[in-house]
């Protein structure tokens, strides 16, 4: 994985907790990224698992300012997915077997 992204993930993390605190289980990059396929104009695949949430949109609202910050800074898309630990841990769908066949946790 290129230090630019590594870099990325350590600071989006970051910021992830500072939003949610211990809600914040896991933060993981899947997608062409973790497989090491991507190219330039592919964008960045991140997973968050939060304890709990009411609303997803609610969620995507609450990381928009972050994830659009981290994007220009870097120049890389930030497509970001939000999962309730109770799903990831027990939810068997392809999506999330994908993410925890390829995933990488920052």
């Amino acid at each position: 994985m290129p230090a630019k992204i590594q870099r990325l993930m350590k600071e989006l993390k970051k910021g992830l907790a500072e939003l949610y605190g211990n809600r914040l289980k896991e933060a993981i990059l899947f997608g062409s990224y973790a497989r090491g396929d991507y190219d330039e104009s592919s964008d960045l695949d991140v997973m968050i698992v939060l304890e709990d949430y009411r609303s997803y949109w609610e969620e995507l609202v609450r990381t928009s300012q972050l994830v659009s910050d981290q994007s220009l800074d870097c120049g890389i898309t930030i497509s970001l997915t939000i999962v309730k630990e109770e799903q990831w841990r027990s939810a068997d769908i392809p999506v999330l077997r994908n993410v925890r066949a390829e995933g990488i946790a920052a």
